[in-house]
């Protein structure tokens, strides 16, 4: 009897030592980042995922997905790349780094971030009998576009302004400012609409009055970055009805037809020959018989006049 109870202590302590390497070999940590992995739109990135202690992934099951189980990002099980669940919006842009494999590496490599990339990602690994997962959180940025402004008429006589600025992640705070700097955003209204993309783009509208001011508007980032701003100035008379440049078009215009006509009408006089001579042969009658009036009619043609032999002197044939 005691012989028997000894065999058994010793076939539990071998049992024991044989599933020490197995406990081992499947218990395990996944670990990410610390912090968000802020990554700019357009560029790509690495959502860092690796075991600890550093075993393997080459025969686990490597899971990238967000929110739901389901919506899968990226999937390899059993030694496959799995693309028949993947959401559309990341098709041929994501990949793990395989040569990684043996030192545990399960990151994801993801190619032209967008905006709606931004977000929360899980990290799973499963083997047969064990998982662990970590949160990896991606944060997309991007500066947008000079702010344009602009004045339109809303009709019914009432005018305002429109700062438009696309481009953005996260979206951003638009400011309006006087020629006091006073604040003035209150009286504005904002729209934010987003891009196939996911970016963001920003409409803001500020109703103004029939009064000289210079605005302001600020686009501004909810991150740190650069700001946007761009100024107009509204002179006293913004009443709907036709402006500056058109008027000063239409004066031009004018002008020019007018120049062109009296050009037209002084060309055909110089070059009217038997016109020209009838008037000279008129003013030549007229000297002879010694009427002083006749000074006042040659100087209105251009010839210069001989009284001495009634003859009209062409100017390029003077006399030395």
């Amino acid at each position: 009897m005691k012989l028997e109870l000894e065999s058994v202590w010793i076939l539990i302590i071998l049992l024991s030592f044989l599933q020490i390497p197995v406990s081992i070999s499947e218990t395990f940590r996944v670990l990410g980042p610390a912090g968000p992995v802020v990554a700019a739109a357009g560029e790509d990135t690495v959502l860092p995922c690796y075991l600890s202690p550093s075993i393997s992934v080459l025969d686990l099951e490597i899971r990238w997905f967000r929110g739901d189980f389901s919506e899968l990002v990226f999937l390899y099980r059993k030694h496959k790349n799995l693309f028949d669940y993947q959401l559309p919006s990341y098709k041929g842009r994501t990949d793990l780094f395989p040569e990684e494999f043996p030192r545990g590496n399960a990151s994801l490599s993801l190619k032209d971030v967008r905006g709606t990339d931004d977000g929360l990602y899980t990290c799973l690994v499963q083997s047969a009998d064990w998982y662990k997962e970590a949160m990896i959180d991606l944060a997309v940025r991007a500066l947008g576009t000079q702010p344009s402004v602009s004045l339109h008429s809303t009709g019914g006589g009432q005018t305002q302004l429109v700062c438009r600025s696309e481009g953005w992640f996260p979206a951003p705070a638009v400011t309006w400012t006087d020629r006091d700097g006073q604040d003035v955003t209150s009286l504005s209204s904002t729209t934010v609409e987003r891009d196939s993309r996911g970016l963001l783009s920003v409409s803001s509208y500020l109703p103004v009055k029939q009064e000289s001011n210079i605005f302001s508007c600020l686009v501004r980032s909810a991150v740190p970055y650069p700001d946007r701003g761009s100024l107009l100035h509204i002179s006293e008379d913004i009443s709907p009805g036709p402006s500056g440049w058109m008027v000063a078009l239409l004066l031009t215009l004018i002008l020019s037809v007018g120049l062109t006509n009296l050009l037209i009408k002084k060309w055909r006089k110089l070059h009217d020959f038997p016109q020209l001579h009838k008037e000279l042969d008129t003013v030549t009658r007229c000297c002879k018989s010694g009427n002083v009036h006749c000074v006042g009619l040659a100087n209105n043609i251009q010839q210069p006049y001989h009284p001495a032999t009634h003859n009209w002197q062409p100017a390029e044939a003077k006399q030395v």
